[in-house]
């Protein structure tokens, strides 16, 4: 009975609907009509203040166009001026660059003029000195000339007095005479030699003083030119910091442009990311008050379950099955009984709403498992073959099953709305139909679906435990919070990008100019460098020592030293015989007197003249040789220096044509550029006046725009006001269109023990009423504790069982009049429309609980993905690395087999019948341990390697090394006293093989051994001298291979 009442009282709030939404589709006809008028007369005075200010608007246009035509023909002018003032900053960098060149070819003829102007004076120099050395031979062999003829008078003085006193000194004479045979091929030896290291002394003077005075030219030179190096290098590391900073500007640009682009792509990412938190925490939140009270339900029953005072409750219905994810949304959608409680029996769920009438826990409604039929449940054959609803579901135990059927019934899953569109349409049975995406048919035709949520979460792929929990909303919440805060950096960020942009943007044009100053000026001093380069060289190739110079100066020096030697020999011989001439003399002149002591001192005299007379007889002719030389040295040197000077004047000419011609050119582009800015500025001044006019008729037509702005703003208005009058009439009818009455029996209910079961509390809810007219018997309840207490329980009777009994048939709503409609007020039916809606949702109340466990499980599979994936990486790796390690161990085996059998060779080669060998410590694992190294010296027994001699360790370690080479060959090995330890024999033996291996490779061997190093094809040998090491390679060939007659020349 009560049952009746609920879905009378259904009726009553539909039929109420449609009075309330009939009289607004009535008032929107209404305003359709007084809008429409409204908008006609709106568009007559559009159009009437159009047609007043039409010639205004074309004379506007025309302005417009000829002010668009003068601004064209400015920017060509403008252009046209930008290009010449361009071309003159062009020309004007060549005219700097010109005169930088003149400049440089001036500096340039003053140094060759300076060059000439001293190569001219010191070749004067040397003529006048070759003159005066001339001259001063001359009067020197005339004095000599005089003082052998004055030498020759004394000395016949000298023998008179001295045949005077013959008879007194006769033996003292032939004693001296005979000493004076003896020394006079002495002396003619001193002579000769001192004269020899006289003349050898001044050409090495003279030679030494030549490489000193161009060593001087040279290294001015290079200090000069190691300045321009400085500067260029200067100028050089400041072009690369301008073009490092100019590299490093565009690269910072180009960064901050696509990090802008970046942080503004990302922020559009990062805004939805955050509006989607934001509306996911809305909804849980939502979700969390929605479902307070059936949480508060849920966990009182479960509290009484485990404290074991009731039996039977299974829970929620949605957490007794799983369905694939993919199905969450049509599950949620389509089944509104996933949120009722399940128990096994009437008297249990009697028990449950007892506890929460009592305790004012809050509502729930029962599904019954006793009264649930299970007819109906196998599988049909369905339109398309799209899949039942029912059978996706998984239930956690199969008595669950006709519950999930009694919520779904045969509901069909299409892929979208058109597919459903056909399934639930366009056979001749009327299908009930959820598309995944949300969108229910039912089987009388309604739909529903669309806006920006959907519901889900009421079932899971998991048999989970349902609700969202505090934690995960104030996760959700937090989440909001931090995109919301990540989304304000961001738009903080993408501000200081868009102004670093900006800087960026400016920097580049300064760099630009600033490198192209420092271009200019490197190139003219590289074209400097170069020339300070040629000079260099030339000095380098004039101050160069020459060969012969260098060996002449190494000859005279060594003939120097060697004469000197032979000098100091010779002398100490004739001194030895003068002094016994002079003891004789002495004693001659004891017998004498004071006149032969006089003639004796006179003949001393003209000798001591004329040996200082051949002293600057030599010194004489070795200035003139000298000077000869400079004379062709300097003469070859003018020549060059006029040839070069006639080339720089030759450039000097050329520069200055060019300088007139680029500035004949630069005053024809600076007048051009005075007329296109002249032009410019007359252009300027039309397009400004042709602006004022322009001004002058936008203002006066600007009332006009602003009145017919004013009316299409009122029009725009009107006609946003008839859509959205239309809108609301057509969603109004759509709404009306939707409502339906339900069908009610009025005949009583004669089945009291489905009273019984299905209880409803206060005016209750029709919680586990099926949707489907063909899902069997009726098996759910309905109760409620919430405040009500004590009222009857109601049991809504099955479907089936109604049409059994000639079910009643449906009421069609009435459609009023406007007469009718005229009588209605407003209030009263909203009143009487939201009181009725009160009550059916206070009798039925919305128990939607959500779930939200697709994102943990989308966290599991994708971490289950990423285990995955990382061990088959793993097992890869671990392949690899077997792989690689068996590959190790076989190349390994192979080379220390052909190292040991080698070395076996090598031994008993070097050795004469000895024996060596290698062994593995690990056998299995070669790397883990080592190598032992066994020789058998010959006629011994086998040793480590560390207990042999110094001489057999030597053989042992350079048969291995010898094995090696053979297993692989080095180009090249240095070797240091490898035979200190070896014995003769041992050493000619080494040295042999070592010389058949150099067709292979080649050895430098450290060797104090002959046997050794006379096989060798070079040797290089080492010693000290002047305090400096110094070292001699010399090929090692045969003494019978160089002729006798070779000669030696030291460097």
């Amino acid at each position: 009975k009560e049952a009746e009442d609920y879905l009378r009282m259904v009726n009553d709030l539909i039929r109420s609907r449609s009075r309330l939404w009939q009289w607004y589709i009535w008032q929107c006809l209404l305003n359709d009509n007084k809008l429409g008028q409204k908008i006609t007369d709106k568009e007559k005075e559009l159009q009437k203040e159009k047609d007043r200010n039409k010639d205004d608007v074309e004379h506007l246009k025309a302005l417009e166009e000829h002010f668009e035509e003068k601004r064209a023909a400015y920017e060509a002018v403008k252009k046209a001026a930008d290009e010449a003032v361009k071309d003159l900053a062009a020309k004007e960098k060549t005219q700097i660059s010109l005169l930088e060149k003149r400049k440089h070819a001036k500096s340039k003829t003053k140094k060759l003029t300076k060059s000439i102007n001293d190569d001219e004076s010191s070749k004067t120099a040397a003529e006048h000195a070759i003159e005066d050395s001339t001259a001063k031979m001359e009067a020197k062999k005339q004095e000599l000339e005089k003082y052998e003829a004055d030498l020759s008078q004394a000395e016949k003085a000298l023998e008179e007095i001295r045949d005077s006193l013959k008879d007194r000194t006769q033996v003292f004479h032939d004693q001296i005479e005979i000493k004076q045979k003896e020394l006079q091929p002495w002396m003619a030896k001193v002579n000769s030699k001192q004269a020899e290291i006289n003349v050898a002394q001044s050409e090495r003077d003279a030679l030494k003083k030549k490489a000193e005075e161009a060593k001087a030219a040279r290294e001015r030179a290079e200090a000069s030119l190691e300045e321009l190096r400085e500067e260029l290098q200067t100028k050089t590391a400041e072009l690369e910091g301008l073009s490092r900073e100019k590299a490093k500007v565009q690269n910072e640009l180009r960064n901050a442009e696509r990090e802008y682009q970046t942080a503004n792509n990302h922020i559009q990412g990062i805004r939805a990311k955050a509006s989607a938190s934001r509306a996911r925490a809305d909804e849980a939140r939502s979700s969390q008050e929605r479902s307070h009270s059936n949480n508060r339900v849920l966990d009182g029953l479960n509290r009484l379950r485990s404290q074991g005072r009731i039996s039977g409750f299974h829970g929620r219905l949605g957490a007794l099955g799983t369905i694939p994810d993919k199905y969450d949304i049509a599950v949620s959608t389509a089944c509104g009984a996933l949120s009722n409680m399940v128990v096994d029996t009437v008297e249990q769920g009697q028990a449950c709403i007892e506890y929460l009438r009592n305790q004012q826990v809050g509502r729930a409604s029962f599904m019954v498992l006793e009264k649930l039929s299970d007819r109906g449940m196998d599988r049909i054959q369905t339109p398309e073959n799209v899949p039942r609803l029912f059978d996706l579901i998984k239930p956690k135990e199969p008595r669950f099953a006709p519950a999930f059927y009694k919520g779904l019934g045969n509901t069909l899953v299409a892929d979208n709305l058109d597919q459903a569109n056909r399934i639930a349409f366009g056979g001749s049975r009327r299908w009930r139909v959820v598309t995944l995406a949300g969108q229910l048919i039912d089987s009388s035709g309604t739909m529903s679906g669309g806006g920006t949520s959907v519901q889900k979460g009421a079932m899971s792929s998991k048999l989970q435990a349902e609700g969202e929990s505090p934690e995960t909303i104030r996760r959700y919440q937090e989440e909001s919070e931090r995109d919301q805060r990540e989304l304000e950096q961001a738009e903080q960020q993408l501000r200081q990008l868009e102004a670093r942009v900006d800087g960026l943007k400016q920097a580049g044009p300064r760099a630009d100019n600033a490198i192209d100053r420092l271009n200019l000026e490197i190139k003219n001093c590289n074209q400097r460098i170069a020339d300070a380069e040629q000079i260099v060289q030339n000095l380098k190739s004039q101050s160069k020592p020459d060969a012969g110079d260098v060996a002449r100066i190494g000859a005279l020096d060594r003939d120097i030293d060697a004469a000197t030697s032979q000098l100091e020999q010779l002398q100490g011989k004739a001194n030895g015989i003068e002094k016994e001439i002079e003891a004789l003399e002495k004693k001659i002149l004891e017998i004498g007197g004071a006149r032969l002591l006089s003639q004796k001192s006179k003949v001393d005299g003209i000798r001591l003249h004329i040996n200082l007379t051949n002293d600057e007889l030599t010194k004489a002719e070795v200035t003139k040789a000298k000077a000869e030389k400079d004379l062709a040295k300097f003469t070859h040197n003018l020549e060059a220096s006029r040839q070069e000077l006639e080339e720089v004047e030759a450039e000097l000419v050329d520069l200055g044509e060019q300088l007139e011609e680029v500035q004949g050119y630069m005053e024809a582009l600076r007048n051009q550029v005075e007329v296109a800015q002249a032009a410019a500025e007359k252009s300027s001044d039309d397009l400004a006046e042709l602006k004022e006019q322009l001004d002058e008729k936008t203002e006066a037509i600007q009332a006009f725009r602003q009145r017919e702005l004013k009316i299409k703003n009122e029009l725009d208005d009107l006609r946003k006001k008839y859509k959205v009058n239309k809108d609301a009439m057509d969603h109004w009818m759509a709404q009306h269109e939707t409502l339906q009455l339900e069908d009610v029996d009025d005949e009583d209910d004669e089945e009291q023990e489905g009273q019984a079961a299905n209880a409803e509390g206060s005016t209750g809810g029709g919680g586990g009423d099926g949707e489907d007219g063909d899902s069997g018997e009726d098996g759910d309840g309905e109760g409620g504790g919430g405040g009500g207490g004590g009222k009857k329980i109601l049991v809504k009777k099955e479907p089936g069982k109604r049409r059994a009994r000639a079910p009643t048939p449906s009421h069609e709503l009435k459609t009023y009049t406007e007469a009718e409609l005229t009588t209605f007020n407003k209030a009263e039916m909203l009143a009487d429309t939201e009181l009725l809606d009160e009550k059916v949702k206070n009798a039925r109340p919305d128990l939607t609980v959500l779930k939200d466990y697709q994102k943990r499980e989308e966290e599991f599979l994708r971490r289950a993905a990423d285990l995955s994936e990382v061990s088959t990486l793993r097992d890869q790796m671990k392949e690899e690395h077997e792989r690689l390690k068996g590959e190790r161990l076989k190349k390994f085996l192979e080379g220390f087999n052909l190292i040991s059998l080698k070395l076996k060779e090598m031994y008993q080669m070097i050795t004469l019948g000895g024996n060596a060998e290698l062994e593995l410590v690990d056998t299995i694992d070669p790397f883990s341990e080592g190598i032992i190294f066994s020789v058998m010296p010959p006629k011994k027994s086998w040793k480590n390697i560390s207990n042999l001699s110094g001489g057999e360790k030597t053989l042992s370690s350079l048969a291995l090394v010898f094995a090696l080479h053979v297993y692989k060959p080095t180009p090249l090995y240095f070797m240091d006293e490898i035979d200190a330890a070896l014995d003769f024999r041992n050493v000619s033996i080494v040295a042999n093989y070592i010389k058949d291996r150099t067709k292979n490779a080649q050895f430098i061997i450290i060797s104090l051994r002959n046997d050794m190093f006379e096989l060798s094809h070079r040797l290089i040998g080492i010693y000290k001298t002047a305090n400096a090491t110094r070292s001699i390679s010399i090929d090692n060939h045969a003494l019978s291979t160089i002729p006798r007659n070779a000669v030696v020349v030291a460097n």
